[in-house]
């Protein structure tokens, strides 16, 4: 029985490290394995790890601030830290499974017989290039924000126009990236023309920005989240 569970755990591990992998390197041969073979378990061990990530993170920044010289003590800055953290945990999650809902009723709408399964396992390759894009966002932040700062999205509105212009050079690639592992999850899993494929970016298009509003507007993020 142990044996089978640690069987279990490094077959989940590798489907991990393989749609990471593959995502980056190899898209079209690794989306074209998951509309026949979708890994659902590596997907969702991927997005786990990035939504404890990104609780930890919004856990710090809220440490640090509610912590910070007339923030109010340790209780409230203890207080804080686990709620942004869970928050954190919460959200990144929840967004990608409901993103995954959207995209497999949109497609299975326009004709698609994609199961969800392999949309999960497709969007979650998707939230490679978030995580790059993230991980650059804090590296820009340690090397150019001003000391002292907490907010690692602060970089959008700070710094001199050569950073931003890099910053947004790269989020614009990493923008590019997914939207070409969208168009993937699609094309390839989906099995859509390009006709239908147009026809789910009219509807999908408004409800990601719609999502950016909304996040902008409660503070969610500083800059829309790719």
């Amino acid at each position: 029985m142990e044996t089978n569970g640690k069987g279990r755990l490094r077959g989940t591990l590798a489907e991990t490290g393989a749609l990471i992998w593959g995502a980056a390197r190899h898209p079209l041969r690794t989306y074209e394995k998951m509309a026949h073979t979708p890994s659902p378990r590596g997907a969702l061990v991927f997005l786990g790890t990035l939504a404890v990530v990104a609780g930890a993170i919004n856990a710090a920044l809220a440490w640090g601030a509610a912590g910070a010289p007339g923030g109010g003590g340790t209780s409230p800055a203890a207080a804080a830290a686990v709620g942004f953290g869970l928050g954190g945990l919460v959200a990144v999650f929840g967004v990608y499974l409901a993103a995954s809902a959207v995209i497999w009723g949109v497609a299975r709408a326009l004709g698609s017989q994609a199961t969800f399964k392999a949309v999960l396992t497709a969007w979650a390759g998707s939230y490679v290039p978030t995580a790059a894009w993230f991980g650059g966002l804090l590296a820009f932040h340690g090397l150019f924000d001003p000391p002292g700062a907490v907010d690692p999205a602060s970089l959008s509105s700070a710094g001199p126009a050569i950073v931003q212009g890099l910053f947004m050079t790269f989020s614009l690639a990493a923008f590019l990236w997914k939207a070409l592992l969208l168009y993937l999850t699609l094309r390839v899993v989906g099995k859509l023309d390009f006709t239908r494929i147009a026809m789910a970016a009219v509807v999908l298009a408004p409800v990601a920005v719609g999502y950016w509003i909304i996040g902008l507007s409660l503070g969610w993020f500083k800059v829309p989240f790719i």
